[in-house]
């Protein structure tokens, strides 16, 4: 590229350091944060040859000995803003861009002298900048200004007259007599922007304007032209930038040559700025090892001689389909020290059934055998298509996922890719490599050997990689017995239920549609009329005009993205609420449609064609609490407030001659919190057996326990529950219905009379900003990053999921414990039984009639007997047709 061509980019820091602070919320260092957006945007897109960076001096400008006055008025940069220039100033660094700053000039200065000696090299000069002080700069098309976020065009000096309102060589002579008053720089008095611009266009220039000023027909002008003849001179000074800064200058100084990824990274993981860090390429290893392939029976054999030698090996499952229920074994690959990995087809196109038997005969006593360790990427999945083909997976060790998850539970990437990438280094062999994409993929099965043995086996091996870099961080942080006792136990369970699933009843969903479609119809008349048209129901923006113009029910808010009416359900519930018709019927509504749509019409569709049951998967890597979650169905997400929420669950079913049973722990979190409490109140209210809203109802309201009504005992619940994890007067308020004074005085009354709920609490958030994690009672880790924020919002949720993990998380763990224990004594005990769901803190099981009682028995001793605490843990356990008539 020819060198007139090319383009040095002058940014003005604090332009966009001040901008970014204001503009930006709720994140932390968010000054940095939004700066290096800029940056990054102006290289990607601009992809400049020259760059520099400029910053104001600390020290007093030139133009404070000008004018003593001069900035006077400025007050100091938020206190949380200060903290985040030294790290813009690393940011820069680290982008290898010149950072150019010189003691006793502004930065303003320094931009003006880098553009005239650049003008000299014959380069154009973009002045990124939002400051109207530098449009003095513009000349022709060599020096330009630029305000990305703004604009995507340079403002050139043909431009100056429609955007700042006066000929290019009249910009200093606008600005002196306009003044600064964010500089402090007074200007000339009584003259303001349409009159300064209306006096340049009639004479000219300042000069002109004093040299007629007799014929200047309004009277305050005059004066102030006339009080101010002895500053013009100063003033004009210090509105003018100056272009000669002792500047050691080199073009080739300022030559662009990429970031510093590795710093970039660095910074970014520190800062916790996920989204930059994804932007960030890194320099990654690739496969370089000739994996072995085990294709005959003599190789085979030597395969089981080292594996039964071998204390430990990593292992992954190819199979032709991502349901274990459905996938038949392709291949299996193994690893037993790094870069050491071997692929055993299977069932590839070419293999012949006999060589599937021989596979068998030799591998399945090597994944029997429980003196050997083994350990897999999700290993549920892999232990899961073993066992429904009819293996024994015994010993399991290790999950890399589990691990990764443990450390890190607020993440939500545990891939292997991903950590493979973020741990090593290194990236993997994509599916896409192996077996195509789109319409054209075809099946493992069908791949290229040579390609299968490859990614297969280095799946294994990076298992193997990352185990041994997880591991040691599982033991640095404590997280050991949480792994061993709770997690990998549960891996079993998990598997189990999910191959076990639950019997839908389809005719009854199929019924329930039905009505719910009569139901729906009747609803959307009603809603036409009420509106009185008819429109899509199912359009926010449709909604938001019938809502908020054609009825012109006052708007509550609008979105933040589009800024259109809000229709959210938290808005329709509070037009509800103040008795507006429309929205109640669309409440109706979407619940009715949203259930129909998730539980009622998908439910049949999930019933597997084999079982003729329905196989939740259970995700043991997914809440940052715990707390396990599923997915297909997801049932945590069915309500069982309403009544038809409770008519889902009666699909829910038996097989013949079996029976179903709930068993539901008591109000746990409210135990757990008097367990670490230790409140007198709370304690012995469960030592006693009370009804422990009741006995809340009668300590906060001051009345006996007997006398408390259930309104009372209702706003208790809400207390008890809201106060656990932070809930303030605003929300109280609402949920109650009652005023914010009444609210806080609910609140003041809880904590006077159960004091060491509050200190308890406390003691949690102290805890937490001193270690910036939280553990539950089992030593469950969970970062807390919220909580050293600088933003007052953040720190305060911060503080709620510090309390509500440790309470939540500790209800988790026990629940999980218990399914571990509950699944031992079914075996042991030999009953006909199967665990079957895990929602929140209930279990459902099935079981055989006349085993009903005493599965209940062991259900209650297996949950309630789990974990000594200070208060009992209280069971409720109940039998029923169906899961809504076992509650």
């Amino acid at each position: 590229m020819d060198s007139l061509y090319k383009r040095f980019f002058i940014i003005d820091a604090f332009a966009y350091i001040f901008r970014s602070y204001y503009a930006i919320k709720h994140i932390d260092y968010n000054a940095v944060y939004g700066f290096t957006n800029t940056l990054k945007k102006i290289i990607d897109e601009e992809k400049p040859e020259y760059i520099a960076v400029s910053f104001d001096s600390v020290e007093p400008s030139f133009r404070n000995e000008i004018y003593s006055e001069y900035k006077a008025n400025r007050q100091e940069p938020p206190e949380d803003l200060r903290p985040q220039i030294p790290l813009i100033k690393e940011v820069v660094s680290a982008f290898n861009i010149p950072l150019i700053e010189k003691s006793g000039y502004e930065s303003d200065d320094i931009i003006g002298t880098l553009a005239r000696e650049a003008q000299k090299e014959s380069v154009q000069v973009v002045i990124v900048t939002g400051d109207k002080d530098m449009l003095q700069l513009v000349k022709g098309n060599d020096v330009v200004i630029f305000d990305p976020g703004r604009t995507s065009e340079y403002l050139e000096e043909k431009d100056i007259p429609g955007y700042f309102g006066c000929k290019p060589n009249q910009v200093i002579d606008l600005l002196t007599i306009w003044g600064d008053s964010s500089d402090n720089i007074p200007g000339i008095p009584g003259i303001g922007e349409k009159g300064a611009k209306k006096l340049l266009e009639e004479y000219q220039s300042l000069d002109g304007i004093y040299e007629n000023i007799d014929k200047i027909k309004r009277k305050s002008y005059r004066e102030g032209l006339e009080n101010s003849r002895d500053n013009i001179a100063m003033l004009r000074e210090l509105v003018t930038i100056c272009q000669d800064v002792p500047i050691d200058f080199s073009m080739e100084k300022f030559k662009f040559s990429g970031i510093d990824n590795a710093r970039c990274q660095e910074i970014f993981t520190r800062l916790n700025f996920k989204r930059l860090l994804k932007d960030i390429p890194i320099e990654l290893d690739k496969c370089t090892v000739d994996y072995a392939l085990i294709d005959d029976e003599k190789k085979l054999q030597e395969l089981c001689k080292k594996l039964s030698k071998s204390k430990m090996f990593a292992f992954d499952i190819e199979t032709d389909s991502l349901e274990p229920l459905d996938a038949n074994i392709v291949g299996i690959s193994f690893c037993t020290q790094k870069n050491d990995a071997c692929y055993v087809p299977v069932a590839h196109i070419h293999q012949e059934k006999a060589w599937q038997e021989v596979v068998e005969k030799h591998l399945k006593p090597i994944f029997a055998n429980a003196e050997i360790q083994k350990g897999a990427h999700n290993v549920k999945f892999d232990y899961a298509v073993l066992t429904n083909r009819g293996w024994q997976c015994a010993n399991i060790c290790f999950d890399t996922m589990i691990l990764s998850y443990l450390l890190e539970p607020n993440e939500n990437r545990h891939g292997l890719d991903h950590l493979a990438e973020k741990l090593l280094k290194y990236q993997t062999i994509s599916f896409e490599s192996v077996c195509g994409s789109g319409k054209k993929q075809i099946s493992f099965a069908e791949a290229d050997l040579e390609k299968a043995k490859q990614y297969a086996s280095e799946d294994a091996d990076i298992c193997w990689q990352l185990y041994d870099v997880l591991q040691q961080k599982v033991t640095e942080n404590d997280l050991q017995e949480v792994c061993e006792k709770i997690e990998l136990p549960l891996v079993r369970v998990l598997a189990e239920m999910e191959k076990c699933g639950i019997r839908i009843d389809c005719e009854l969903l199929n019924n329930m549609s039905q009505n719910m479609q009569r139901d729906i119809d009747a609803l959307e008349s009603e809603i036409y009329e009420l509106a009185g048209q008819e429109f899509n129901i199912k359009s926010t923006q449709q909604l938001g005009y019938i809502l908020f113009e054609k009825l012109q029910i006052p708007p509550l808010k609008k979105t933040s993205k589009t800024k259109s009416y809000s229709t959210g359900h938290d808005v329709l519930e509070k037009l509800a609420d103040k008795g507006y018709d429309l929205p109640i019927k669309l409440l109706d509504y979407r619940e009715v449609t949203k259930l129909k749509s998730t539980y009622v019409d998908a439910l049949p569709k999930l019933v597997h064609h084999q079982t003729d049951r329905v196989h939740t998967s259970f995700n043991q890597v997914v809440t940052a609490t715990g707390r396990l979650s599923s997915t297909n169905p997801n049932l945590q997400n069915i309500p069982i407030r309403t009544d038809m929420g409770r008519e889902i669950r009666a699909a829910f079913i038996p097989k013949e001659d079996y029976t179903l049973i709930s068993a539901d722990y008591s109000q746990i979190e409210l135990r757990i919190m008097a367990h670490y409490s230790e409140d007198e109140t709370l304690v012995n209210a469960f030592l006693k057996g009370e009804d422990i809203h009741l006995r809340t109802a009668s300590e906060v309201f001051d009345i006996p326990i007997e006398s408390v009504p259930a309104e009372l005992r209702r706003a208790a619940k809400s207390i008890n529950f809201g106060l656990l994890y932070g809930m303030g007067d605003f929300r109280l308020a609402q949920e109650l219905n009652i005023s914010r004074k009444e609210a806080r005085n609910y609140i003041a009354s809880y904590f006077e009379k159960m004091p060491r709920v509050q200190i308890f609490r406390d003691k949690i958030i102290e805890k937490t900003k001193e270690l910036g994690h939280v553990r539950t009672y089992f030593g469950r880790l969970r970062q807390i990053p919220e909580i050293t924020s600088r933003n007052k919002t953040r720190q305060k949720q911060g503080e709620r999921l510090a309390v509500n993990t440790v309470i939540q998380g500790t209800a988790a763990d026990i629940i999980k414990l218990a399914m571990i224990e509950l699944q031992k004594n079914l075996r042991e005990k030999a009953l006909q039984a199967n665990l079957l769901l895990q929602v929140h803190d209930e279990l459902v099981v099935e079981c055989a009639r006349q085993e009903e009682q005493q599965l209940i028995d062991v259900l209650k001793e297996s949950m309630e007997n789990i974990v000594s605490l200070n208060v009992p843990l209280i069971v409720e356990a109940h039998s029923g047709p169906n899961w809504k008539d076992a509650k």
